[in-house]
């Protein structure tokens, strides 16, 4: 049946024609939709989401946490960058425009990404068409190449074997520290520990050779480069090497006692050959404790006398004396060679020490030492007794001190204040042993390697140079469990310690760690940043995701 209305045109009346719809029997123009069936007949009948695949699968590795898009990318769930790699597996949008995308909450533990989408597209003339659907994804765990190296032997392509043949630990923290602080460890595939030092393993040879270069500006080393031959292509003459670089350290560590060999001294300008190591850089620095000059030893020339020079090591060889009185002593007393030899490092701090110790019946002694700065009355220092030592060498030698002084005693008690707490690296035990007497071996080496840690702890904690070079963190355990008293007292402790010393001495406590100093917010498993998408799908897709402000998510 045709019905005809007039519609006036300005000053026309032209006839309007309508037609009832087939299907619904509702009036519609057949002019504007030129077909029998009206628009809403057309909608209810018309799916415009055919083709377009609603179900796919996303490739998912849960030791990285990275999704492939390819290549592999860090991005957090319900994330813009979670939602380009979902657009990107469904076919079909690019006949289509999209009006909005949004997630669809879900637990991760059902390993489903929801998305919903709303669509538009031209169905017949001058008829545009809108329709919201969900596509669902599936996480498939799989490993990464990165991944997979990891876990799989044999996939290394270069190593670095840092040793140090001592019985102590006290380097390998400090340079624990300086790899976390600088990032230099970044590329590092494992890390595993050895009795004398660490082992790291690295993709590619420019990754090792970057840590070798930065070793090389911190400490004094020396390197081997050895290389093994993988496998080879004789058709296109290809070979496959493994590289390992074998950096050895000297055997001497900070507050150790050295003995240099005759020839050495004069090499050094006639030093004495009881010597005390204070600092450890790219050189050893030493400190004569008799005429308080000090000298730089090269790595080079450690090298050579490595053999004849002898090293003593405090925690093995250390003794307690009770400071009886401190006297300054001032730089006109000095001569010119020891200022030109000190570098103005120790004319603040140069002092003259009594002391009392127990093996000598408590007869005071009275010494040089180079700790004016923090060495008080009535403390307890810790150092070298060279009567009580039995060293062969010793005889040789003429004129040599009876104690030398290396630093002050810190109460252990004084550790359960410590509110601060270090990053440490995390490696793999390779040499974890089987058996009960073994288990009990390699517990006395972890107990002593803990004590050692802490004892580094006190070290940081007492000296300002070498927190300069260290991250420090707050330890908020600790900090919620010492009471508000406890940090009263401490901080009465130090203002009443500020008031009692004199006004030419550093006090003891301005070089603590204050709360105010200690960096916020410690995360272990720091994630790196997430990565700019790529553009590698279609224009129009990747133009959706870019105006994309907000993502939103439907619970």
């Amino acid at each position: 049946m045709m019905e005809t209305e007039n519609q006036q045109i300005g000053n026309q009346i032209k006839p309007k024609t309508t037609i009832l719809c087939s299907i619904c029997d509702l009036a519609f123009t057949p002019s504007e939709q030129k077909t029998l069936i009206c628009t809403n007949c057309i909608i209810n009948q018309t799916d415009i989401t055919i083709g377009i695949t609603k179900e796919g699968i996303v490739n998912y590795c849960r030791f990285c946490h990275r999704y492939l898009r390819p290549p592999w990318t860090l991005c957090e769930r319900e994330s813009k960058e979670l939602l380009s790699i979902c657009l990107k597996r469904l076919r079909g949008l690019n006949k289509v425009k999209i009006i909005d995308a949004a997630f669809v909450y879900t637990e991760p533990s059902s390993k489903r990404i929801k998305v919903k989408l709303t669509i538009q597209k031209e169905v017949l003339n001058n008829t545009n068409m809108q329709q919201t659907f969900i596509c669902e994804f599936l996480e498939h765990y799989q490993q990464c190449e990165d991944c997979k190296k990891e876990f799989t032997p044999h996939t290394w392509g270069a190593a670095v074997q840092i040793r140090q043949r001592v019985d102590h630990k006290k380097t390998f923290f400090y340079l624990e520290q300086l790899l976390l602080k600088y990032n230099a460890n970044d590329k590092v595939l494992k890390i595993e520990q050895v009795d004398d030092g660490l082992d790291f393993f690295y993709k590619s040879r420019s990754h090792a050779n970057r840590l070798v270069e930065y070793l090389s500006t911190i400490l004094p080393i020396r390197v081997k480069q050895s290389k093994q031959l993988v496998s080879h292509d004789a058709s296109s003459n290809l070979f496959n090497y493994k590289y390992v670089y074998a950096v050895d350290l000297p055997k001497v560590c900070k507050d150790d006692l050295v003995i240099l060999p005759q020839k050495l001294c004069k090499e050094l300008g006639g030093v004495g050959r009881v010597q005390l190591c204070y600092k450890l850089t790219t050189i050893v620095h030493l400190i004569d404790p008799l005429s308080m000059k000090c000298s730089d030893l090269s790595i080079e020339a450690f090298s050579l006398y490595e053999n004849e020079i002898e090293v003593y090591n405090l925690k093995t060889h250390q003794h307690e004396f009770t400071v009886v009185d401190v006297e300054r002593i001032h730089t006109r007393n000095l001569n010119e060679s020891y200022i030109s030899s000190s570098q103005n490092t120790f004319l603040p701090k140069l002092t003259k020490v009594t002391i009392i110790r127990e093996s000598n019946n408590y007869v005071p002694i009275t010494v040089k030492s180079h700790l004016g700065d923090i060495l008080k009355t009535g403390q307890v220092a810790i150092g070298y007794d060279l009567t009580q030592l039995t060293i062969e060498s010793l005889e040789d030698i003429s004129n040599y001190p009876e104690c030398i002084l290396v630093k002050r005693q810190i109460n252990k008690e004084a550790r359960k204040l410590r509110i601060f707490k270090l990053k440490r690296l995390e490696a793999q035990n390779v040499m974890e042993e089987e058996g009960k007497e073994k288990k009990r071996n390699q517990q006395k080496k972890q107990n002593d390697q803990d004590e050692q840690f802490e004892e580094f702890l006190d070290d940081v904690e007492k000296d300002k140079e070498m927190r300069k070079n260290i991250n420090l963190y707050r330890d908020e355990e600790k900090i919620k469990k010492l009471s508000k008293e406890d940090l009263k007292k401490k901080q009465m402790k130090q203002v009443q310690q500020q008031k009692k010393d004199d006004d030419d001495w550093q006090d003891e406590d301005e070089d603590d760690i204050k709360l105010e100093d200690l960096m916020k917010d410690l995360n272990l498993e720091d994630k790196p940043e997430l990565a700019e998408p790529v553009d590698e799908a279609q224009e129009e897709i990747n133009q959706f995701i870019t105006k994309l402000e907000k993502v939103t998510i439907e619970k």
